[in-house]
């Protein structure tokens, strides 16, 4: 037999066997339903596969088959959506224009001058972050009712605060940061600004007097570091625009206070947690175990510590020191002729005491003297009247600060003089190219005898202006936060003056829509 044939051969044993199966099939469906007439089969294959589709379903769901899987459990109730917290637009505001605006321009200068100064500014985004989180929650909630309840929400930022004023002592007082006092006094009299949520009912004057304050000292930066270091002027001005956009955004948005929410819900007991994690400072570490006493928890403050103290019994005094024989004052009557008993291990004496609240601070020396060619330094002189300056330049200017019942007396013509924080303190200049400006120096005394285009006087109370000849068809005098400030104009050929006072009350009105003021004057 050839291959063909055997082909051919298998071929038909595979369709004799298809056949077979193919009738077995039909005799299967025709048992289980009704007969169907074989004459309509028109190919054996073709029958097999039609029987194959339409009873092989049918016969998988009978009695015989596997039990349908029970249905899916219902699913839970989707909870119910959580109230968001609205950002109201004044929070929007203090985001765009304070945190992400002023604050991230002057920490970029703060960053570009380094040392000291940046570490002492980082400390002020946390203040800022701390604010933010206090002003969202005033959007979305009632006022507390009590002081006491507003207490725990201003926390957060009093311990800011707090911590910005600390080191800024800590730091003017080490060895490496007396370079940068004008630098820190800056942002440690400026800082304040940030309390006005807690000023009612007029916040944004408060910032400017905390501006004012800080403005003495930035300008003083400017002053020292024009021409070697413009890393710190520019830091000094960004730190003047920032308190100058706070200002204005606490104008727009709390003018009268901190802007609550009358329809919101009651505010909590605290800042949440949530909110305040990013801006409280780091828990201070545990102290060093004694090595002479039994690790422990550690004990509340105040009375709980004191009460936990008293239950340890005998044990209370098991971290005492030993004293020394040397150190005891019976077996050493040399000893009590001194208050400082001398470390028996080291030899050194104890530190000193630290000043009682309340008393008097210690005096700084006084001070009188040109700096950098172009600066005079009057500082700290107290019932000194013979205080001289004559061999000026027109480039120069004074500085006069924190002087007390002393007169100081300017000859020649100078750019411009400045006096703050100084009591009882008169002033005698000969002329001036600029200004002369006072700020928080109570009952002066100025005498112009040559010529001056503007007179500064701010927060001070008390005051007296004797203007020359020269001065009364130029002169501009400017006056903020003052009363009782007189100035006398010259009346005759004879040296006499008379004297006018300067306005302390204004009157307001509306007319078309415009607030109109005017100066109320009194006349008897």
């Amino acid at each position: 037999m050839t291959g063909a044939q055997q082909g051919m051969h298998n071929l038909s044993t595979i369709l004799k066997r298809l056949e077979a199966v193919t009738s077995r099939l039909e005799d299967v469906a025709v048992s289980s339903s009704s007969p169907a007439p074989t004459s309509s089969l028109k190919s054996p294959t073709i029958a097999t596969h039609e029987n194959l589709a339409s009873h092989s379903a049918p016969a998988a769901s009978g009695s015989g088959g596997a039990p349908p899987p029970p249905p899916p459990p219902p699913l839970p109730p989707a909870p119910a959506p959580v109230a968001e917290e609205v950002q109201s637009p004044a929070v929007k505001a203090y985001e765009d224009e304070i945190v992400n605006g002023a604050l991230k321009e002057f920490i970029d200068k703060s960053n570009e001058l380094g040392g000291l100064v940046k570490e002492h500014a980082s400390l002020l985004p946390a203040l800022c972050e701390a604010q933010l989180q206090f002003l969202k929650l005033a959007s979305n909630h009632s006022k507390p009712s009590s002081p006491q309840g507003l207490g725990p929400l201003l926390e957060p930022q009093g311990k800011a605060i707090q911590a910005i004023m600390e080191t800024k002592d800590k730091l003017s007082r080490s060895k490496e940061g007396r370079d940068w006092n004008v630098c820190f006094n800056t942002l440690g009299e400026g800082v304040p600004a940030w309390g006005w949520v807690q000023v009612e009912p007029a916040p944004a004057p408060f910032v400017a007097e905390m501006k004012n304050a800080a403005q003495f000292w930035s300008d003083r930066v400017i002053k020292q570091y024009k021409d070697t270091n413009p890393a710190a002027v520019a830091w000094a001005k960004a730190f003047a625009q920032l308190l100058t956009t706070l200002q204005a955004y606490v104008k727009q948005w709390h003018t009268t206070g901190v802007a609550w929410n009358p329809k919101g819900s009651p505010a909590p007991a605290s800042i949440p947690a949530s909110s305040s994690s990013s801006t409280a400072p780091p828990p201070p570490p545990p102290p060093p175990a004694s090595s002479g006493s039994t690790a422990s928890a550690p004990a509340a403050g105040g009375t709980a510590a004191l009460l936990a103290d008293l239950n340890k019994g005998g044990s209370v005094t098991s971290g005492l020191r030993k004293v020394d024989p040397s150190q005891m004052t019976h077996k050493n009557p040399e000893l009590r002729s001194s208050s400082v008993v001398p470390d028996g291990a080291s030899g050194k004496k104890a530190p000193p005491l630290k000043p009682k609240p309340g008393a008097a601070p210690a005096k700084k020396p006084a001070k009188l003297e040109l700096e950098d060619g172009n600066k005079w330094m009057v500082e700290y002189q107290e019932d000194n009247k013979n205080i001289v300056i004559d061999q000026t330049e027109l480039h120069q200017t004074v500085h006069i600060f924190s002087c007390k019942n002393s007169v100081v007396k300017i000859g020649g013509k100078i750019n411009a003089v400045t006096m703050v924080g100084c009591k009882k303190t008169a002033i005698v200049l000969d002329s001036a190219v600029s200004s002369l400006s006072i700020t928080s120096s109570p009952s002066f005394e100025v005498q112009i005898t040559g010529k001056i285009p503007t007179i500064q006087i701010d927060t001070t109370d008390s005051g007296q202006v004797y203007l020359s000849k020269e001065c009364m068809d130029s002169v501009e005098i400017i006056t903020s936060k003052t009363s009782s400030i007189n100035i006398s104009v010259p009346t005759g050929q004879d040296g006499d003056f008379e004297e006018r006072p300067v306005p302390e009350q204004m009157k307001s009105r509306v007319v078309n829509g415009k607030l109109v003021t005017e100066i109320i004057e009194h006349s008897g």
